[in-house]
């Protein structure tokens, strides 16, 4: 069953109990109003007819002057002034030893009506089917006697019954009106409700760009707000899983080429060198040469590949550490390699402490510095600076080098992305050292950007949190 058919269902069965549950409480009271005004006007009735009868016995007396009526004289003159009735009210009189001495019409006292008489000695009135009893205890011609009245109240019954059966017309008639209003209402009420669940089904099969209309300001409007957030993350994680799948296919396919070259060119010159007989020692030299070459770049490319991959798994050895003297460290290890290329290195930094990886650090200049020496020519400069701002260490990698094109930027820290593919080839790179200097700064809670210029040379920013500078 469904939400609108449950509430619907259940606010019908409870309107309908309360309307009438509220008519019946009604209809008893009114019942029982008119039912007291009913007893009222019969005592008045009974009292009055003892009262006339009592007025009329003493007459009877003075008639047959006699100063006390023997019961049968009085039994004859019951007769002569009640006579006969089959129909309409009835008079019963009961001696002091309880047997009935005259009776207008049979009659079926309701069971303890005259008990209760004769043991309070108290007037009492009870109602049996469409008839209404009245007993009451009466002294006559110095005698108790118990005289019982009956009253036809079937015009009362009948109201009453007329009034509940015309209550379960209306009350039927009620509910038809209620539930066509009812229904109308809930289609409103739940349309947002239907909304949603049309909007949550259609991102469940996958359309994930839908979203829910947001109208008003009840919990439904709440709800679905709470729904398009939610779609919109799933949106945005399954656009994030689809780009890191897409990456991850781009990187294994960059992989295999990347491995496939050399390999094919270290396999290639080694048969040459085991199938040819009459190779020259200058040809030998050559193969040698390039196979050398090809696995030493090989090397270099699996180096930094399983660097880039454990970067994030290794335990880190977080340390503070004087950035001025690592910064000279660095240096001293990097001029060996600049000086062999007749290039002049600036590497310092200002005094402070900052909270590294020692080793991962030094991995991050060391490639950031090799881009720039790929990048530069014999006799170019680099410029490698650390500095405090406020809270933050700023390191800038600056060189003379051809520079990257502004719509290139963006793309290389991505594994395996070279912007000129053949020097990088020639100078044994394989793409893979600003993704991990893009991996390094990212473990340290910190950013990096590029700027460059074709020509001109390329500078690189890093800010690190967490730095304390120096005096």
């Amino acid at each position: 069953m469904k939400l609108w058919q449950k509430v619907f269902l259940y606010t019908l069965i409870l309107v309908m109990l309360a309307v009438s549950m509220t008519s019946i409480l009604l209809l008893k009271n009114s019942f029982s109003f008119a039912l007291d005004q009913k007893k009222q006007s019969v005592y008045s009735e009974h009292e009055f007819l003892l009262t006339s009868f009592k007025s009329m016995m003493i007459t009877e007396r003075f008639k047959e002057n006699a100063i006390v009526l023997e019961e049968k004289t009085l039994q004859k003159f019951m007769k002569k002034t009640f006579g006969k009735n089959k129909e309409g009210s009835g008079i019963l009189f009961f001696n002091a030893k309880h047997e009935k001495i005259y009776t207008n019409k049979e009659m079926k006292l309701p069971e303890g009506l005259l008990e209760a008489v004769i043991e309070t000695e108290k007037s009492y009135m009870q109602v049996q089917e469409h008839q209404l009893y009245t007993a009451s205890s009466e002294s006559i011609e110095g005698k108790t006697y118990y005289v019982v009245t009956e009253h036809d109240i079937t015009d009362v019954v009948n109201i009453h019954e007329n009034m509940l059966w015309q209550i379960q017309i209306i009350s039927m008639m009620c509910a038809i009106v209620i539930a066509f209003i009812l229904l109308i209402v809930l289609k409103i009420l739940l349309h947002p409700l239907k909304k949603i669940n049309e909007g949550t089904r259609a991102i469940a099969q996958g359309s994930y760009q839908k979203r829910i209309p947001e109208k008003g300001h009840d919990e439904l409007s709440e709800l679905a707000h709470n729904m398009n957030r939610m779609a919109e993350a799933v949106e945005t994680n399954v656009r994030a899983l689809e780009h890191v799948a897409e990456d991850r296919k781009n990187f294994i396919d960059n992989l295999s080429h990347e491995l496939k070259t050399p390999l094919t060119s270290i396999l290639g010159f080694s048969d040459l060198l085991q199938i040819k007989k009459d190779i020259t020692e200058e040809s030998r030299i050559e193969y040698a040469g390039i196979i050398k070459a090809e696995a030493s770049r090989m090397r270099t490319l699996s180096g930094k590949l399983m660097e880039l991959i454990t970067v994030g798994e290794t335990n880190l050895e977080w340390q503070q550490e004087n950035m001025q003297e690592l910064f000279e460290e660095i240096g001293n290890s990097l001029k060996v390699i600049t000086d062999s290329r007749d290039m002049n290195l600036f590497c310092e930094a200002q005094q402070g402490i900052l909270c590294v990886d020692k080793e991962l650090f030094k991995s991050l200049l060391y490639n950031l510095v090799d881009n720039a020496i790929k990048a530069s020519k014999e006799g170019g400069k680099i410029w490698v600076n650390g500095y405090f701002n406020k809270e933050d260490f700023c390191i800038e990698v600056s060189d003379e080098g051809v520079g990257i094109p502004k719509e290139e930027i963006d793309k290389i820290t991505q594994a395996f992305y070279m912007v000129d593919k053949t020097r990088s080839r020639a100078s044994g790179g394989a793409g893979l050292g600003l993704a991990l200097c893009k991996e390094i700064v990212s473990l340290h809670q910190g950013t990096i950007q590029f700027e460059s210029q074709l020509g001109e040379g390329t500078q690189v920013f890093i800010c690190m949190k967490g730095g304390v500078g120096g005096a």
